[in-house]
C-alpha cells in the first residue's frame, strides 16, 4: 500500500513504517539499525526519508553482515525503502547466496556455543549436526565452484589461501564433532569458541577480498551466472550430499 509522504508522523520501531524524514544521517542510521535487526523471515518495514539514504542502508546493511536486503524507489522528493531479512528475499547472484550462508552458518554455531557454555548438550548436539551439514555443503561449493575461478592455483594466490583455511575449519569442526561423540563435554566450549573466531576471520577474508573477484567474473556472463546460482541453490538444500559427504567424510 502507498506511504502518504504527506504525514510525518513518526512510528515506532516495532511498526512497519519508519520516518526518518528530518533525522540527519547520523539520528537515522541507528533507528534504522534497531528496526532492521528485529526482523524476522517473512515480515518487512518501509523506511521513509527525504535525501538519498543509499549511504546510510549500505551502512545498516554491513553491521548486520548483509542479513537483510533492501531496495528504494524515489521522486526525488521522498525516498522509500523496502527493508526485509536477507533469508526472506530471492538472491540476486552466488556471492549473495554464499554472503547469506556465511550469516547463517554463523548464528547457528553461536547457538551451539551458547548451548555449550551454558551446558545445554543435547541442544548444543541438535544444532551442530545441521550446521556441520550445512558447512560441508558451502565448503563443497566454495572449493568446486567458486574456486576454479580465482586463479593462482593450489599453492599460492587466493585460490590456495581458501583451501587452507576451508581444511582447516573443517579439521576444527570435526573436532567439535568428536567430542560429541565421545561425551567428552569438558573442552566443548573452548573448542567452540576456537571455532567461532576462525569461522569469522575466515568469513570476512572471503568477503572482503575473494567474493568481489567471484562475483566480476561470474556476472560477466550472465547465462553462466544462472545455471551457478540455479546449482547452488540446489547443493545448499542437499542435492549433491552423496559426493559432500564422501569428499568430507
Amino acid at each position: 500500500m502507498p506511504i502518504d509522504p504527506t504525514n510525518p508522523s513518526r512510528a515506532t520501531p516495532l511498526s512497519n513504517v519508519i520516518d526518518v524524514r528530518g533525522m540527519t544521517y547520523t539520528e537515522a542510521q541507528p533507528v534504522v539499525y534497531a528496526a532492521s535487526i528485529r526482523l524476522s523471515v517473512g515480515q518487512k518495514i518501509q523506511v521513509l526519508a527525504d535525501s538519498d539514504p543509499a549511504a546510510m542502508m549500505r551502512a545498516v546493511a554491513f553491521q548486520l553482515r548483509d542479513a537483510i536486503s533492501w531496495h528504494m524507489e524515489s521522486d526525488g522528493k521522498l525516498w522509500q525503502i523496502e527493508v526485509q531479512p536477507r533469508a526472506g528475499a530471492e538472491a540476486k547472484d552466488v556471492v549473495d547466496l554464499l554472503t547469506w550462508d556465511h550469516y547463517r552458518l554463523d548464528h547457528q554455531f553461536a547457538q551451539v556455543l551458547a548451548a555449550a557454555n551454558e551446558n545445554r548438550i543435547a541442544e548444543a548436539e541438535s544444532i551442530f549436526k545441521d550446521y556441520w551439514i550445512g558447512l560441508r555443503r558451502h565448503v563443497h561449493l566454495e572449493n568446486n565452484l567458486l574456486g576454479p575461478v580465482l586463479g593462482g592455483g593450489e599453492e599460492q594466490g587466493p585460490l590456495a589461501d581458501m583451501l587452507f583455511e576451508h581444511d582447516s575449519i573443517i579439521v576444527q569442526s570435526r573436532l567439535v564433532e568428536e567430542t560429541f561423540d565421545e561425551k567428552d563435554y569438558g573442552m566443548l566450549p573452548a573448542i567452540c569458541a576456537m571455532l567461532s573466531g576462525s569461522l569469522a576471520k575466515h568469513e570476512n577474508r572471503e568477503e572482503t577480498t575473494l567474493f568481489p573477484i567471484w562475483q566480476t567474473a561470474d556476472n560477466s556472463d550472465r547465462g553462466r551466472a544462472t545455471e551457478h546460482l540455479a546449482r547452488a541453490k540446489e547443493l545448499l538444500s542437499g542435492s549433491e550430499d552423496s559426493q559432500v559427504l564422501k569428499v568430507f567424510s
